[in-house]
């Protein structure tokens, strides 16, 4: 009986020693668009800064661990923007986020202070150094917000979120309505690169509305409908 307290109490002591431990030792010293995450607080509670994400709360749960969950959950993000994510020793492995155009600030003048919301939900991915795997949707309005800088109303555009085999982050987008058809396909890479291949088929009775707006983003017109390929930084 006395050894089972000694053995009891050197777990209870080691439990305490390792809840005290700082984030910063095992936190991964992954490359975020081109930034190393800080780590301060323990491993159990603590936070993460020095990325474009702002200030992400991040608390692990050994009893999700034990249980076949996800052990790290990250909540936080700057404002305008909410993200949620959960983690493992694999790397990332569910993700939402949900906010406003202008929270994300993108570089490119022609979309980086445009109105609308969008929402991010992939609940099951595998992310590390490179995307292996990701099953999501993502969603965005941003097209019928800004009818009057764009000059006609397009619609909302949603779709899946994938991977692919270069590990690079796939989000398929279209939508549809009176005015417009819209695909568009925007390719993510984890070191800060983003492509994005837009085609609008616009309804003739709209595009004498929508042409000089489209013309003025870079739109082109072939074959009967605008293409838009873009490729930069996202951070």
């Amino acid at each position: 009986m006395r050894k089972r307290w000694i053995f009891a109490a050197i777990i209870v002591m080691a439990g305490a020693v390792i809840s005290q431990l700082p984030l910063s030792l095992v936190g991964p010293k992954m490359d975020i668009g081109g930034k190393t995450p800080q780590y301060g607080g323990t491993i159990w509670k603590g936070y993460m800064t020095g990325t474009d994400a702002g200030v992400l709360e991040v608390e692990t749960s050994p009893g999700r661990l034990l249980s076949g969950n996800n052990p790290v959950h990250v909540w936080g993000g700057p404002n305008g923007l909410t993200i949620r994510a959960e983690a493992g020793p694999s790397g990332l492995r569910a993700l939402q986020l949900e906010g406003t155009m202008k929270a994300l600030a993108l570089r490119d003048p022609r979309v980086g202070a445009v109105n609308g919301n969008f929402k991010l939900d992939v609940p099951d991915m595998k992310i590390m150094q490179r995307c292996d795997y990701a099953t999501g949707t993502a969603w965005t309005d941003f097209l019928s917000q800004n009818a009057a800088t764009f000059r006609w109303q397009g619609p909302a555009l949603e779709g899946p979120v994938s991977c692919d085999e270069e590990g690079r982050i796939i989000v398929d987008l279209s939508g549809k309505d009176q005015a417009a058809e819209i695909t568009a396909k925007v390719i993510i890479g984890l070191e800060g690169s983003y492509r994005a291949d837009i085609t609008a088929k616009v309804a003739a009775s709209f595009e004498r509305f929508a042409a000089p707006s489209l013309t003025a983003s870079g739109f082109h017109k072939t074959g009967g409908v605008y293409k838009l390929t873009e490729q930069g930084k996202w951070q």
